[in-house]
């Protein structure tokens, strides 16, 4: 009986509609979630292209049990996507663990011991310079006022009775003069102790919100001590601690790009201050950016951020998505190109050397020259030497450099 070969072709792009079938049926399903950021973007990219490898190992094992059952399916050759290798420009971002901050805090102290009898203010009150923050006992300087203005009155009886006598020209002048001093001594520590008691009302330093209380009513306060922090709102900063190889990098005025993982936020904006000191412990310096007003009212202080430091930038270079290098168990790189022999095409393993590498992107330094036919999808699995058949829609250079542009 004769039997029909199914031409090579005809089966590839069969298996080929069927793969593409599945991942739009998975692609439908997940349309509730759309990815909107460049990382949402990026994972999804991510995932996807992990799924096409599995399902590719999955054609290819039951190609190779169906070449097993049938010969007149057995493949002449295996069939690969490619993109022919150009040039592109490479920017390399380290990432600094950063900090959102509010540019002013103060906090709200009282001058004088005693006991806090009010409290007016809690954590994430808003409040405005010179509000009554707390009012506090001072019944110890009332007692003490109330002693001197019995000692007050005594002493300004002895002090007229003294300069009475002495426009009489009676007794001694000594006498009048100490009658005096001790009755103006008196007067002036009443004073003092009307300007001690007026401190018993502490005021906010600050416009802003409530960040920490830390006294409550009925607790002492000592001078100095503080009984609440106030974070001024209306402008927040981004603070990040960059290692010291950072140093000839970031510059004051120019843009870096500012991620905000639990909001989802990202943004970019000129850097606002380099600090001038490393901190010994660490090796890091602080680099300050100024957070844009239209993001002001989203932020919170005490967020944590993420900054993008550009650390490396060149132009015509060989980058390749890391996806298609491979590597071997000596640690060797490796991708698979395609190559012309005797007018057959076969894949060609060629070892390459990395340099530095982005966002699933990698710097050839060599083992791959420009026009070379890189072979994409299909890549793993493949031996040296081995037939293939190219993809009728391979990704040209020009859309080669775009890709790599966009990452």
């Amino acid at each position: 009986m004769k039997t029909t070969k199914v031409p090579v072709t005809m089966m590839r792009a069969a298996t080929l509609l069927c793969l593409a079938v599945i991942l739009c049926t998975c692609g439908r399903a997940q349309e509730e979630s759309v990815p909107q950021t460049s990382e949402e973007l990026q994972e999804a990219l991510r995932t996807r292209r992990a799924e096409l490898r599995e399902l590719t190992m999955e054609v290819e094992s039951l190609e190779s049990r169906l070449a097993e059952i049938d010969p007149n399916f057995a493949p002449n050759a295996t069939l690969v996507s490619y993109e022919t290798v150009g040039t592109a420009s490479f920017d390399n971002y380290a990432e600094v663990q950063a900090t959102v901050r509010a540019a002013e805090s103060a906090m709200a102290t009282s001058e004088i011991p005693g006991r806090i009898l009010r409290m007016n203010f809690e954590a994430g009150d808003n409040i405005r310079k010179g509000q009554l923050v707390a009012v506090l006992d001072v019944e110890g300087t009332e007692t003490q006022r109330a002693e001197l203005e019995t000692a007050a009155s005594l002493a300004k009886t002895v002090y007229e009775r003294q300069e009475k006598l002495w426009e009489q020209n009676i007794g001694s002048e000594l006498q009048y003069l100490q009658a005096k001093n001790n009755y103006e001594r008196i007067q002036q520590q009443l004073k003092a102790i009307d300007i001690q008691a007026n401190k018993r009302n502490v005021y906010a330093p600050l416009s802003g919100t409530v960040d920490q209380v830390f006294l409550r009513t009925g607790e002492a306060a000592a001078p100095g001590t503080p009984i609440l922090s106030i974070i001024s709102t209306s402008d927040l900063q981004v603070v990040a601690d960059a290692p010291e190889s950072l140093l000839t990098k970031v510059k004051v005025g120019e843009k870096v790009g500012v991620r905000v993982p639990a909001l989802g936020v990202e943004f970019k904006a000129p850097v606002t201050r380099i600090g001038r000191t490393v901190d010994p412990a660490n090796r890091t310096f602080e680099v300050e950016v100024d957070v844009p007003r239209q993001y002001i009212n989203e932020l919170k202080a005490n967020l944590l951020a993420e900054v993008e430091v550009l650390n490396f930038q060149a132009d015509d270079l060989i980058v390749v998505s890391q996806d298609y290098i491979q590597q071997e168990v000596n640690g060797q790189r490796y991708v698979f190109v395609a190559e012309e022999v005797d007018g057959d095409l076969v894949a060609r393993k060629t070892y390459v050397e990395t340099g530095q590498s982005f966002n699933n992107r990698a710097v050839i330094e060599s083992g791959l020259d420009v026009g070379a036919r890189l072979i994409t999808n299909g890549a793993r699995g493949l031996t040296d030497g081995q037939p293939i058949a190219l993809s009728q829609s391979p990704l040209q250079p020009t859309e080669a450099k775009l890709s790599s542009n966009n990452g």
